[in-house]
C-alpha cells in the first residue's frame, strides 16, 4: 500500500499564459501611455515656470514633483486590467512519508462502490428483513481530506475514516451463566439444544489429556484409548485444545466460574506453556523435536500451522476478554503479535507466516483479532486495512461471493467465511453485496457433509437476523440435536463423514457442533445498537 503523502506548500510565482518574462504591471496600451506622458509634461512645465520666475522655493518644487508622481501611480493602479498574462500563486507538492500510518483511507469502500442491482435482487435483499428495498443505502464512504502534517495523521479518529471495524455489538455479555438460558430460548434455541450443548461439553471434558491439552487422535486419550470410533490423525495439539476451550468459554464456563473451572484452567495453562516466544510474538503452532544431533543442536519441526495458531489465539483472547485474568493477558497479546507478524503484505494469512493468504486461514485470524479488541488488547490499525485488501482480492460478484485464493462464485464455504469476515471488518448490515450474499446463504439447507460451512453460516446468518435466520435456525438446530451420539463412550459427541472429518475426527466435528449450538449467546448480535457503548 502506498503511504500517505504529507503536503508541504512551497509558494512560487509563475505565469499561466505562456513563456517569457512579464513585468508585474503588465503591458501598457498606447492610449494609457499617452495619458501618463501628458501628466508628466504638465508637472514638469509648471515646476520649470515657478523655478524660473523665482516664485517658489526648492521645498515647494519638491512637493510638486512628488505629488505629480503620486498622481501618476494612482492612474496606473485604477485603470482597467489589460488583456494578457496574469499571475497566480501556485504550490508545489513535496511528498514526505508518514511513518505513523501505513494505510490508504480508500480501501474499505472500494469493493462496494457503485453497486447497482436489479429489482429482483433488491427484493431478495429486502426479504432478509434488514431494510425495505426502498431504504437500501450505500455503505459510508471514506471522505478525502488534506493532510497538513504527520501529527494530524496520527490523531485521526475511527469515526473520521468511516468506522473500518465492526466495533458495535458482537460482545461477550451473553455468556454470563445467569443470562445464557434466556438468550438461548429468546434467540431460537430450545431446551433440547441446550441439553445437547451440556452433553457435548461433558464428552469433551472426559477426553482431556492429563497435561491439560486435547488431541484429535482419541487413541492417545487415556480415558478413551480408542473406545470412540472415528479418531482424527492430525498431530497438532494447540488446535484441538483451542477448539475445546472455545466450547466451554462459549457456554460461559471459565477458569473462575462454572462446573469446569479446573478443565478450562488446565487447558489455558497448556496453551501458554506450549507457546514459543520469538522476536515476532508468541508462536502457538506445535513444535515437535525430531531428533537430537547433539546436546546443542536439536532438530525441530512444526506439526501445526497458522490454523492452529489462530484457533489457539482465539481461545486465549476470549478467556482474557471474559475474565481479565492477568496471567492470560501477556500470552494472549504475544499470540496476537504473532498474527500481526504473520500477515502477508497483501493482507491474508496462510499456513506459514508471510505466505500469500487463503480465505479459510484468514477467517480464523480475523476472528481472533476481533476477540483481541473485545479484550482491549493491542492490534495495529493497518492490519485491518490490509485484511480488507485481501478480501477485495478474492471477492466476486462485487463482494457477494468469495473464493479460496482468488475470486469465485461457486464455493459456499469460502463465501460464508468471507462474508462473516466482512462483517467483522465493518461492512454495515444493509450493504448490498453483504445482503445479497447472505440471502443466498440463508436459503440453503445445512450441509450434511460440511460442519465447517454450517459453523460459519450459523454465525453470519445469526448476526444478519430477520427471516433468513428464522428459516435457517430450526433446520440447523434440529439436525444437530437429532444427530448427537447417545450411546457408549461416544455419547454426547458428533461425527459426520465429510472432507475434513478424517483429519480432525470426532473431536473436530463435536467442537464445531457445540459452537454452532452456542450461537444464540456466544456473541451478542454484531449489529445490535444496544451494545455500542460496550465496544472497545
Amino acid at each position: 500500500m502506498n503511504p500517505l503523502p504529507v503536503e508541504n506548500l512551497t509558494p512560487s510565482l509563475s505565469s499561466v499564459a505562456g513563456a517569457g518574462s512579464v513585468s508585474p504591471a503588465g503591458p501598457v496600451s498606447p492610449e494609457k501611455s499617452g495619458r501618463r506622458s501628458g501628466v508628466l509634461g504638465l508637472v514638469a512645465a509648471t515646476v520649470a515656470a515657478w523655478a524660473g520666475a523665482g516664485q517658489a522655493s526648492s521645498w515647494l518644487a519638491s512637493i510638486l514633483v512628488h505629488g505629480g508622481l503620486l498622481g501618476l501611480l494612482s492612474l496606473m493602479m485604477f485603470v482597467s486590467p489589460s488583456e494578457g498574462p496574469r499571475l497566480w500563486l501556485q504550490g508545489s507538492l513535496q511528498p514526505e512519508i508518514a511513518e505513523t500510518l501505513d494505510l490508504e483511507l480508500s480501501t474499505l469502500a472500494a469493493s462496494g462502490d457503485e453497486v447497482s442491482e436489479s429489482q429482483d435482487s433488491l427484493a431478495a435483499f429486502a426479504e432478509l428483513g434488514t431494510l425495505g428495498a426502498d431504504r437500501i443505502v450505500a455503505p459510508p464512504q471514506l471522505e478525502s481530506f488534506e493532510v497538513a502534517s504527520s501529527s494530524q495523521v496520527s490523531s485521526l479518529s475511527m469515526d473520521s475514516i468511516g468506522e473500518p471495524l465492526a466495533l458495535r455489538g458482537g460482545g461477550l455479555q451473553g455468556r454470563k451463566i445467569e443470562n445464557r438460558r434466556n438468550l438461548a430460548l429468546g434467540n431460537g434455541g430450545t431446551a433440547a439444544s441446550e441439553s445437547a450443548v451440556e452433553k457435548g461439553l461433558a464428552w469433551l471434558a472426559a477426553h482431556q489429556g492429563a497435561d491439560g491439552g486435547w488431541r484429535f487422535n482419541l487413541k492417545l486419550c487415556p480415558q478413551c484409548l480408542g473406545e470412540c470410533r472415528d479418531s482424527g490423525v492430525l498431530d497438532t495439539t494447540t488446535a484441538p485444545t483451542g477448539l475445546a476451550l472455545l466450547c466451554f468459554l462459549g457456554a460461559g464456563y471459565t477458569q473462575h466460574e462454572g462446573p469446569y473451572q479446573e478443565t478450562v484452567s488446565k487447558g489455558l495453562y497448556y496453551l501458554s506453556d506450549r507457546m514459543v516466544l520469538t522476536d515476532q510474538g508468541g508462536d502457538l503452532r506445535d513444535t515437535s523435536m525430531l531428533d537430537k544431533l547433539s546436546e546443542e543442536m536439536p532438530s525441530f519441526r512444526k506439526s501445526g500451522d497458522m490454523y492452529s495458531h489462530g484457533i489457539a489465539t482465539l481461545a486465549l483472547c476470549e478467556a482474557y476478554a471474559m475474565t481479565r485474568d492477568e496471567s492470560i493477558r501477556l500470552p494472549a497479546q504475544e499470540a496476537v503479535d504473532f498474527i500481526v507478524h504473520a500477515q502477508h503484505s497483501q493482507g491474508g494469512w496462510r499456513y506459514v507466516p508471510g505466505e500469500p493468504g487463503d480465505t479459510t486461514v484468514s477467517g480464523w485470524q480475523v476472528t481472533a483479532l476481533k476477540s483481541a479488541l473485545l479484550g482491549k488488547l493491542k492490534v495495529p490499525r493497518g492490519v485491518w486495512y490490509r485484511a480488507s485488501d485481501y478480501f477485495d482480492s478474492v471477492q466476486d460478484d462485487r463482494g457477494a461471493t468469495y473464493g479460496y485464493q482468488g475470486p469465485s462464485k461457486s464455493r459456499p464455504s469460502t463465501t460464508v467465511v468471507g462474508l462473516f469476515s466482512r462483517m467483522i471488518l465493518g461492512w454495515p448490515r444493509e450493504h448490498p453485496p453483504l445482503v445479497k450474499g447472505m440471502s443466498k446463504m440463508a436459503k440453503q439447507q445445512p450441509h450434511q457433509n460440511s460442519m465447517y460451512f454450517n459453523y460459519y453460516a450459523s454465525q453470519a446468518i445469526f448476526h444478519m437476523g430477520g427471516p433468513g435466520w428464522e428459516r435457517w435456525n430450526p433446520r440447523m438446530r434440529e439436525y444437530l440435536v437429532n444427530s448427537q451420539a447417545t450411546e457408549g463412550h461416544e455419547a454426547g459427541s458428533w461425527y459426520f463423514d465429510e472432507a475434513w472429518s478424517d483429519h480432525g475426527g470426532r473431536l473436530y466435528t463435536t467442537a464445531l457442533s457445540i459452537l454452532t449450538l452456542e450461537v444464540y449467546y456466544r456473541y451478542m448480535p454484531m449489529y445490535q445498537e444496544a451494545f455500542v457503548g460496550d465496544a472497545p
